[in-house]
């Protein structure tokens, strides 16, 4: 049986606990079991596109973390934790329905209706601005744009890119808060999504990650 919205929010809650608590050589091995659960569940392009983006901003923290430490463990476990936090959360929404994150983050942790919206309407553009920034990028590109020089002229060179994308964005949105004050959000009277009650799969999978919680709290701090 499938697990629900809420389960699956409450594991990526106990992961980014569990990178602060468990041993290096777990978190490899947790950080392994990600990667395979995310390309099982959508083995796509954007997947292995953001694996190498969070592992590149990875190596930079580690990077950073070795400029003011000369801890080379401790650097590469920081990177190891971020890695392993960020990859939970992919893992999740590659899993789930954004419709069934915000109800049950209104169902379940009682989040009011409109914060929860706006958290998964966000979430829900992500891919749009990236589709709308490479399709400006290759528009710019064929209009002269050219992103080389020293920093001064390469940031002033960003701004043809920046400003169409920063007023694609104002423009959809305002079409969202258009469309959503035509249909009444935030009235009195709200369409009640169908309920996700838990079942059998979800509570056994609630305790392991309580006993696993516990576990590695007792490893830490004992």
């Amino acid at each position: 049986m499938q697990l629900t919205a809420f389960s699956k929010i409450v594991a990526t809650m106990a992961v980014t606990l569990w990178a602060f608590l468990l041993p290096a050589p777990v978190l490899a091995g947790l950080l392994l079991l990600e990667v395979l659960m995310l390309f099982s569940a959508k083995p796509e392009r954007a997947s292995a596109l953001a694996l190498a983006s969070l592992l590149l901003f990875a190596g930079l923290m580690v990077g950073l973390q070795l400029l003011f430490s000369d801890d080379v463990m401790t650097a590469l476990l920081g990177g190891l934790r971020m890695m392993v936090m960020t990859t939970s959360f992919l893992c999740m929404f590659a899993t789930t329905r954004i419709q069934d994150i915000t109800q049950a983050l209104v169902e379940k942790f009682r989040l009011p209706r409109e914060y929860a919206f706006m958290l998964t309407a966000a979430l829900r553009f992500i891919p749009d601005f990236l589709a709308d920034s490479k399709a400006t990028l290759d528009a710019q590109s064929c209009r002269g744009y050219s992103n080389s020089g020293n920093p001064l002229r390469r940031c002033l060179a960003c701004l043809a890119v920046v400003k169409p994308l920063v007023l694609r964005a104002i423009v959809r949105s305002e079409t969202l808060a258009l469309s959503l004050e035509l249909k009444g959000f935030g009235g009195q009277a709200h369409q009640t999504l169908v309920l996700q009650p838990l079942h059998a799969a979800d509570y056994a999978f609630l305790l392991l990650l309580t006993l696993v919680t516990a576990g590695g709290a007792v490893l830490r701090f004992a």
